[in-house]
C-alpha cells in the first residue's frame, strides 16, 4: 500500500525537514519525494512562513498505525499537541491520501479533511503523482482556483 505522506515545519525548518525524512526512511519505503515549498501560514498568519513537501511512502500498515508513527516523529521533533491548532509547529506529518482509497476513523480521514483547500499540498502531489483525481476534481483544477489567492514558491537546498 501506498500513502502521500505531507511534511510541514515553520521552526528550524530545514533541520525538521531533514529529521522527518529520516525518520520517515526509517520506518517506510520512500517511493517518492517531491521538491521543497514555501508558503505563507495556513489559518493563523501572524508566524513565519512554512517548508512543506509530500513524500509517498510503501509499507503494509494500515491508516492508524501510521498514523501513530508519524505522531511520534513529531514528537520527537519537540511538537505539543493543544494550544494554537494554527500556530507555529516543529513539525506537522499528516496522512493525504492512500493507494487503497477512502478511509473515516475517530482519527483517520483520507483523503485529508482540507486538502482541497491547501496549495502546500495539492502542487507537491502534482509534482510526484500528476493530475490525479481527488474528490470528482483534478488536482490541476484545484491547483489553478487556488493559485490567485495562496503565495508558494519551489525553495532550493539540500535534504541529505
Amino acid at each position: 500500500m501506498n500513502y502521500i505522506i505531507a511534511i510541514g515545519t515553520n521552526i528550524k525548518k530545514e533541520e525538521n525537514l531533514k529529521l522527518a525524512l529520516r525518520r520517515l526512511s526509517e520506518r517506510f519505503t520512500i517511493v517518492a519525494a517531491s521538491s521543497v515549498y514555501e508558503s505563507e501560514p495556513y489559518g493563523y498568519q501572524a508566524q513565519p512562513n512554512f517548508y512543506n513537501m509530500v513524500v509517498k511512502i510503501e509499507t503494509d500498515l494500515l491508516p492508524e498505525k501510521v498514523l501513530d508513527i508519524l505522531q511520534g516523529i513529531e514528537a520527537e521533533a519537540g511538537r505539543v499537541r493543544g494550544g494554537n491548532r494554527w500556530g507555529p509547529r516543529t513539525l506537522d506529518l499528516d496522512i493525504v491520501l492512500w493507494s487503497e482509497g477512502e478511509v473515516e476513523t475517530p482519527r483517520v480521514k483520507i483523503p485529508h479533511y482540507d486538502l482541497k483547500n491547501r496549495l502546500f499540498f495539492i502542487l507537491p502531489i502534482l509534482e510526484i503523482e500528476g493530475d490525479i483525481p481527488v474528490g470528482g476534481e483534478t488536482l490541476f483544477h484545484l491547483a489553478r482556483r487556488l493559485l490567485p489567492y495562496q503565495a508558494i514558491k519551489k525553495v532550493e537546498f539540500e535534504l541529505a
